[in-house]
């Protein structure tokens, strides 16, 4: 069973999961063609079996993309148990709003603009597309690894996925991830504006440093409301004065 859930083909499906969005189910259907391998290996030797649970699997559905396939091993598990129809369909629902919250807080507010920010940064510092290279290939690979993870604690802990969600180390990641946004959002428009790229000065560098100490701090004292895009913006017109006062 570890094979049929962690296969390759369930995992790359779940990248499309968007890609029939509708207002009426949402990735409802997205759900559907992520689940149906695993499906069709579960119940292809029961046609009327394997069609209700393909079914189930297309009703409404609405989280973050990234985390979802937690939902989608979670269901494929609930499915194999024979968990009645009613209680699956509660399953599904229960995991909508925590894998949203949680997933767009390590993506949305973490992990993309701290990405972002740091090839920006780079490319600043004249490494050239490297850094944009880097950003693709650490992106894509991270989001690849984590959908097979995902995938199987939903597989393993079933209808009990979200205790074993708040136990893994997701939420701490999303802090992480939010304080180095923090930091890359802040410092990005000032090293592109100004003149702290390999020829700055000492000054150049001490007001980069200075801004981001202070974001740090405003980070700490405010915790998730002060939120990375406030601070790039903050930043930007920080950057735009800076540039007036040098021309």
């Amino acid at each position: 069973m570890a094979g049929l859930i962690g296969a390759p083909l369930t995992v790359a499906r779940c990248l499309a999961l968007q890609a029939a969005w509708s207002y009426e189910r949402m990735q409802g259907v997205g759900m559907a063609w992520a689940s149906e391998p695993a499906l069709r290996r579960l119940f292809g030797h029961d046609p009327d079996r394997y069609r209700a649970a393909l079914g189930r699997s297309a009703s409404f559905f609405n989280a973050n993309p990234f985390l979802a396939p937690t939902a989608v091993g979670a269901f494929l598990r609930a499915e194999a148990d024979e968990m009645p129809p009613a209680q699956v369909e509660r399953l599904r629902t229960a995991l909508s709003g925590p894998l949203g919250a949680l997933g767009d807080r390590l993506y949305w507010t973490g992990v993309v603009p701290a990405l972002s920010g740091m090839a920006v940064c780079g490319v600043a510092l004249g490494a050239g597309w490297w850094p944009v290279l880097a950003l693709l290939l650490v992106h894509n690979s991270t989001r690849l690894w984590l959908g097979h993870w995902l995938l199987r604690l939903g597989w393993t802990h079933g209808p009990m996925v979200g205790v074993a969600m708040t136990a893994s180390p997701l939420s701490g990641a999303a802090t992480l991830a939010a304080i180095v946004a923090t930091v890359a959002g802040t410092a990005a428009p000032l090293m592109v504006t100004g003149s702290a790229l390999e020829d700055g000065s000492l000054a150049d560098w001490g007001l980069v440093a200075a801004a981001v100490l202070v974001a740090v701090g405003f980070r700490w004292l405010r915790g998730r409301r002060a939120s990375a895009l406030k601070f790039t913006l903050a930043a930007s017109v920080v950057a735009i004065l800076w540039h007036l006062g040098r021309a």
